[in-house]
């Protein structure tokens, strides 16, 4: 399948979804195979770079080391996370973000219906780390102290504020990485997009506008995906404030 490279709006909703299961292994659960539904917004083999959209029911996954970095928003329901090592269980309600660390050795359990937008990054090229970035699920702070963005800027901006970041999560490769992502009102010029990035607007607006000069206005509550070579430019009116995730070019 062909993915377009544009400026993509997610949607927690889809036209479809739910009407093709996905196509599960008994040996990958350690209860029965639940019901699972995937919407793929984005894919890139290459990189091992997937988008979308994805549910479940109730389920308790075989543990084991992670097998890629996941950054996911959590839109209904509530899991469970344990730690295979001290047993330590962490729990992650809807309306949260988290990060899963590749190599974290840990096991899923499902308690009810989730569904989720999910960022994966799993190159390749590269071998699961015998140690994690970071034991443990990564969860953004909302109020966390922000800093300039000093290198790696998304927009080339023009006019206003200089906008503020805080990475919380880096993959032991230093090209995934996740936080959070903020600015008062800015404009910027047009040029193609540094890096594929995956955006949850946390508060606030921004609005997006491709070569074909069409607008998209994001609020607080839409996500969104811009693929590596997008162009595109940026304005914020009053601020915003996003959860970010970012998959860097080898």
């Amino acid at each position: 399948m062909q993915y377009e490279r544009a400026i993509i709006r997610l949607s927690p909703d889809p036209e479809g979804f739910g009407d093709t299961p996905d196509k599960l292994e008994a040996g990958d659960f350690s209860s029965d195979v639940p019901l699972q539904h995937t919407h793929s917004n984005f894919e890139d083999d290459e990189i091992g770079l997937y988008v979308g959209l994805w549910d479940t029911e109730t389920m308790v996954e075989a543990g084991g080391p992670y097998e890629c970095d996941e950054f996911m928003w959590l839109i209904e329901g509530e899991c469970q996370i344990r730690n295979n090592r001290t047993g330590e269980i962490e729990t992650v309600k809807a309306g949260t973000p988290f990060v899963i660390p590749r190599g974290y050795d840990c096991q899923w359990h499902q308690p009810g219906y989730l569904r989720k937008f999910y960022v994966i990054s799993e190159h390749p090229g590269e071998e699961i780390p015998a140690a994690p970035a970071h034991e443990g699920i990564v969860i953004p702070k909302a109020d966390a102290i922000l800093t300039e963005v000093a290198e790696d800027a998304p927009f080339a901006i023009t006019s206003g504020a200089s906008p503020q970041h805080n990475v919380c999560y880096k993959d032991t490769t230093g090209r995934f990485f996740s936080g959070t992502w903020a600015s008062e009102a800015f404009e910027s010029g047009q040029r193609p997009f540094p890096y594929n990035e995956f955006a949850y607007v946390q508060d606030g607006s921004i609005t997006l506008t491709g070569t074909d000069g069409a607008d998209q206005v994001f609020n607080a509550g839409d996500a969104f995906f811009i693929p590596e070579g997008v162009e595109c430019d940026a304005t914020v009116v009053n601020s915003v404030r996003l959860y970010i995730t970012v998959i860097k070019p080898d």
